[in-house]
């Protein structure tokens, strides 16, 4: 038996070993030395008995070539009833290469060993999965906190339809689009429907499409095999395949590439991907929601959006309302977010001009704009109330703005399909061909400018 390793007094933490073939393992010495309580298991059951006595947040189980469906079977399992436990694997036959389903072992597992056992590099291990799974409580406890900004305020029948609208969404299991203005709450709504959903002990991952640099984001969606590319020193998974068993959040969908959207278009098709430099075929079981700012209609139109992708995610659609929706919620969001920043004093008010021109304001940056508003006039307030000053708020006609923009796209729309048609002595086909365009979109352009053909 190796000697144990000399550990620092701590108080100490459990794991649990799950061992369903029964294999002779006496390690109660080493995980001591660790500061380690090992819990042994030989069956389900008995895992599920010793999770609700015990605060189990890091596990093992023991694997072999053998019984390797038996041991998923039973981690699947037990993901059900506790999907927080972080699982690393500890091979008995040494044969992972060989393994039939090498493939999923990132699905259950995030690491695994040989044995004989290295306990210093097993330490290290077991105390970053420790470390993952606060992280992991901690997060799970500040999404259902309602004193954090995780829930959707307002009383008018404008949110509350909208509050409606997200329950229903939450409790069926397809894809769902998100859009909004800037600002609205779109990643807010997306956490909500995956807390109110029956996946809501998953991972819930989010990609901001529009940050990842072109050069990397199919390795950062897909993942890739070591030696890949230049610089590929080892396995890296992906954030698709991170969100099995759980949500996956792409915001910003508007802004990928056509290219990345091909690719993206497969994963949606048949859940399944392959990483870049492999040729194994990875199912991934997660609910997809999308975020845009952009109009994904328009966006089909201009040639930056593929229709069939938009066909595919737009199943489920719900519509972020923007503040100017919902005016008279403005005075309870203000005050809410004024006693959060002012940390529990409740020193300052709202003077009446703060609020009247808070009404009056068209809030382009929507609720993201009023949060820091208020952090603003939180700090720059002098006495007991906050003025329109401390606000920094000026009033321009937004709307006029928005209506200039609008008809001079219009103009320039329709100049582009005069020219288009006149080029190609009016054969619709070749003119839609010619702005790489579908016909139907062509014809719905025709019809928008009111060009008579």
């Amino acid at each position: 038996m190796e000697k144990p390793i000399k550990f620092s007094p701590a108080k100490k933490r459990s794991v649990l070993l799950l061992n369903l073939n029964n294999e002779e393992c006496h390690w109660e010495a080493q995980f001591s030395a660790l500061n380690w309580h090992c819990i042994h298991a030989t069956s389900v059951a008995q895992t599920i008995k010793h999770i609700n006595k015990y605060d189990i947040n890091v596990a093992i189980a023991l694997i072999s070539s053998s019984y390797q469906q038996v041991v998923f079977k039973a981690l699947t399992r037990l993901h059900e009833v506790k999907s927080t436990i972080l699982w690393v694997a500890i091979s008995s036959d040494n044969q992972f290469s060989q393994y039939p389903q090498t493939h999923q072992f990132p699905t259950y597992f995030i690491d695994y060993h040989h044995q004989p056992l290295d306990w210093t590099k097993l330490s290290h291990t077991l105390g970053h999965a420790h470390g993952m799974a606060a992280l992991q409580i901690e997060k799970a406890a500040e999404l259902n906190n309602p004193q954090n900004n995780h829930v959707i305020l307002g009383k008018s029948a404008t949110i509350r339809r909208f509050k409606t609208s997200l329950e229903k969404i939450a409790h069926a299991d397809g894809a769902v689009l998100i859009s909004g203005e800037t600002g609205t709450g779109k990643g807010l709504s997306a956490h909500l429907i995956h807390a109110k959903s029956s996946r809501k002990n998953g991972p819930f991952i989010t990609i901001n499409c529009g940050a990842l640099p072109a050069s990397l984001i199919h390795s950062e969606l897909f993942g890739h095999e070591r030696g890949a590319f230049t610089g590929a020193e080892k396995l890296y998974i992906g954030h698709i395949e991170k969100a099995n068993k759980g949500t996956l959040f792409l915001d910003e969908i508007g802004d990928l590439s056509l290219e990345s959207q091909v690719n993206l278009l497969q994963f949606i098709e048949d859940h399944t991907i392959e990483r870049l430099g492999g040729s194994q075929t990875i199912t991934i079981d997660c609910r997809i929601i999308f975020a845009s700012h952009v109009n994904l209609e328009a966006a089909i139109d201009e040639g930056r959006f593929r229709e069939d992708l938009y066909h595919r995610l737009n199943i489920l659609r719900i519509h972020v309302p923007s503040l100017r929706e919902y005016r008279e919620d403005i005075e309870l969001l203000a005050n809410a977010y004024l006693r959060i920043y002012q940390q529990g004093n409740n020193k300052l008010i709202l003077s009446p001009a703060a609020l009247e021109i808070m009404l009056r304001y068209e809030w382009p940056g929507n609720v993201r704009e009023l949060k820091n508003r208020i952090q603003r006039a939180v700090v720059m307030a002098e006495g007991k109330q906050i003025y329109p000053t401390d606000l920094g708020i000026k009033i321009v006609n937004y709307q006029s703005q928005q209506l200039d923009l609008v008809q001079h796209r219009l103009e320039i729309d329709t100049e582009v399909l005069l020219d288009a048609i006149k080029r190609n002595s009016h054969n619709i086909s070749a003119a839609a061909r010619d702005l790489n365009i579908s016909r139907t979109t062509f014809y719905r352009l025709i019809k928008k400018c009111k060009i008579k053909l």
